[in-house]
């Protein structure tokens, strides 16, 4: 199928590319800063006439809509939310209405209710998010019920934690590693907190296999098993064999739950999804990457 990939060049964004021209698709990039080749487009999805000229000029089968306001530290609370609530709405209703067939867009786990996550949390858990992310992506998805139920072939992927090359260094896994390889000390909380980590090229094969699949709806997209991050942060300590790691450093955030992990029964039941790596190799996978990139800059000693 023709491909219509919003946010491609992207963290999420390369590694669904990848997988979907493995899969043989012919994936059309949409990119907000930069056009990365023949097959791409640059635009500004917020824009409502810029919208539907490039939903037009891509005419594409299938949308794997990734686009969103995700800047570390902000997008939490941001009021860019809002807006990406709404463009996305148009954005998806525009593909159905040009001729397109299938839709995936991404998700977050963010919009079950935290405050019952002692559990594995399922697609059928409630969902009552306590940030302005989650809540507009919730109210995202309730649009695409709304079009599901009207016939629309859409399947939403929430995401929980990912991480992997060219993740931002502020996020939790390189905000690890990169001190430790320094030789330096990696200040954190307490890190009980227990977290659902995928590799982001395993999150890319899942959406991937969403574009050929007919499963519609809310499905999770992660590893089905959970670490604290005290334990993750210790074992690229020792992975890594410098540094130090100090638990208790940074304060804990109230609102932090203590579990979030998904019940990754549909994907791995109805979809055949087996993840490439576990928490540890995708881990080691981070740490081969951040070393890689300080060796170019002549950073690691």
């Amino acid at each position: 199928m023709r491909v219509l990939i919003t946010g491609g060049n992207g963290f999420l964004g390369k590694p669904t590319v990848t997988a979907l021209r493995q899969a043989n698709h012919d994936s059309v990039v949409l990119s907000s800063n930069t056009k990365i080749g023949p097959s791409s487009y640059r635009g500004n999805l917020l824009n409502q006439a810029e919208r539907r000229r490039l939903v037009k000029a891509a005419k594409a089968d299938a949308l794997v809509h990734l686009a969103w306001f995700t800047r570390p530290g902000e997008f939490w609370a941001s009021p860019h939310n809002v807006a990406w609530a709404n463009a996305s709405g148009d954005l998806i209703e525009q593909f159905f209405q040009a001729g397109g067939k299938r839709a995936i867009i991404a998700g977050t786990c963010a919009e079950y209710d935290w405050s019952v996550a002692e559990n594995t949390l399922s697609e059928h858990s409630s969902c009552r998010p306590a940030t302005r992310y989650g809540s507009c992506k919730l109210s995202l998805y309730r649009h695409c019920e709304n079009l599901i139920g009207d016939g629309a072939s859409i399947a939403w992927g929430r995401l929980f934690f990912l991480c992997g090359p060219e993740e931002h260094p502020s996020r939790f896994v390189p905000s690890i590693i990169l001190p430790l390889l320094a030789g330096n000390a990696a200040q954190m909380s307490q890190g009980s907190q227990i977290r659902d980590f995928l590799h982001v090229s395993d999150a890319g094969r899942a959406l991937a296999m969403l574009v050929d699949n007919d499963e519609t709806g809310a499905v999770n997209i992660a590893s089905g098993f959970g670490v604290s991050l005290a334990k993750l942060a210790k074992t690229a300590q020792m992975e890594i064999g410098r540094g130090k790691i100090e638990l208790g450093a940074l304060p804990g955030r109230g609102e932090d739950p203590p579990k979030l992990v998904a019940d990754v029964h549909r994907l791995k039941s109805q979809m055949n999804f087996q993840p490439l790596f576990n928490w540890r190799t995708a881990l080691k996978s981070c740490i081969d990457y951040w070393r890689h990139q300080l060796n170019i800059a002549g950073l690691n000693s």
